[in-house]
């Protein structure tokens, strides 16, 4: 039995979100039968070796629906340096005048800190047990201005710019480079994506840190609920288990943290794009007892670009099942929802009777 509605049953609505099933039970894969592939044929000049993980990853979102990464263009000191400055910011304590003069209320909700308890409700009556730092694309204080976006904000802790940013633009180096395969899978040209990824997009990064904690692991309590990224995919590091992803059949499946430096799972615009032949892959943290931190970095398209289903993926028999949408409006759409239901259940916080 899926945990998700059929697809068909729907038009214009990404099942894989609200439909996602926050209580179903996720299962242990074989660990070798998770694909974890070697990036060094797509980051050199070697053709054969890059054909060969063009259809490695297509045959990972079709079969498996995620997918983990190595020897990427993502050096392991930058990893660690970003890590060791996420660490020290989240340590500051939520009083502390560094922490609250980076509040998202100074940038909209969109960029900055969100302390604990303040992440959005992707489900209806939890409470995610979470923290999160947010930047974007850094740009020059005219292109902030004639773009209409919130500038990044950052604290005054020594370091924590230069190694954020580091692990941001390698990031994002890394992200160009699977857009073109994604690109090859969808049948488009090469740098389709990356025509359509430039100094409007919404390319969030997010560090996020889920202190220990001894609330109940429940339906209620979570580290992050259930859902679907809004993007076009996704790349994340993360420290410790507790991530858990859907496959292909709509199963949860534990995501192991100790396989590969980052997983890449599929968003809401690549499902978009592909009319439903590819899914945006569900995923949520469960509420630990041991502390995690994650670094996220979201791709997406020019935050005024419509998303449709390609032609390639319409016809008779297959109708497009979605209507067009920018990937702006999409965002700000589900935002929208999971505020309302944290606004809902915001008395579900520790020391209330609701998670006792």
């Amino acid at each position: 039995m899926r945990n998700l509605i059929r697809r068909s049953d729907w038009r214009d609505v990404m099942p894989s979100t609200e439909q996602l099933d926050q209580s179903a039970a996720a299962r242990t894969l074989d660990r070798d039968r998770i694909p974890n592939l070697d990036l060094q044929g797509l980051l050199s000049d070697d053709d054969a070796a890059r054909s060969m993980l063009v259809e490695q990853i297509r045959s990972a979102c079709l079969e498996t629906g995620f997918f983990y990464v190595h020897n990427t263009c993502v050096g392991d000191d930058v990893v660690q340096r970003a890590l060791a400055a996420t660490r020290t910011f989240f340590a500051l304590a939520d009083d502390s005048p560094i922490k609250l003069d980076v509040h998202n209320e100074h940038a909209s909700g969109l960029k900055g800190w969100t302390s604990i308890f303040g992440e959005p409700a992707y489900q209806k009556d939890t409470v995610a047990h979470v923290e999160s730092f947010d930047i974007g694309q850094e740009l020059t204080a005219d292109q902030y201005r004639s773009l209409a976006i919130e500038p990044n904000i950052w604290p005054d802790v020594p370091g924590f710019r230069e190694a954020i940013l580091d692990y941001y633009e390698q990031a994002t180096r890394l992200a160009r480079a699977l857009s073109e395969v994604f690109a090859e899978i969808l049948g488009v040209e090469r740098d389709f994506f990356n025509e359509r990824s430039r100094e409007k997009a919404p390319r969030t990064m997010r560090l996020l840190h889920y202190p220990a904690n001894d609330a109940p692991v429940d339906k209620r309590n979570v580290g992050i609920a259930a859902h679907t990224d809004f993007e076009c995919f996704t790349i994340m590091n993360q420290t410790a288990s507790g991530l858990e992803l859907t496959d292909v059949s709509g199963h949860w499946c534990e995501a192991p943290s100790d396989i590969a430096a980052f997983t890449v799972v599929l968003g809401d615009m690549m499902e978009r794009f592909s009319n439903g032949w590819l899914t945006a892959t569900g995923h949520r943290v469960v509420n630990t007892p041991w502390t995690r931190y994650s670094m996220i970095l979201f791709f997406a398209v020019d935050g005024d670009y419509t998303v449709a289903p390609l032609p390639r993926f319409i016809s008779a028999e297959n109708p497009a099942r979605y209507d067009p949408v920018t990937q702006g409006e999409h965002i700000a759409r589900e935002l929208k929802r999971s505020n309302a239901y944290r606004q809902a259940t915001s008395g579900m916080v520790p020391g209330t009777d609701l998670i006792d």
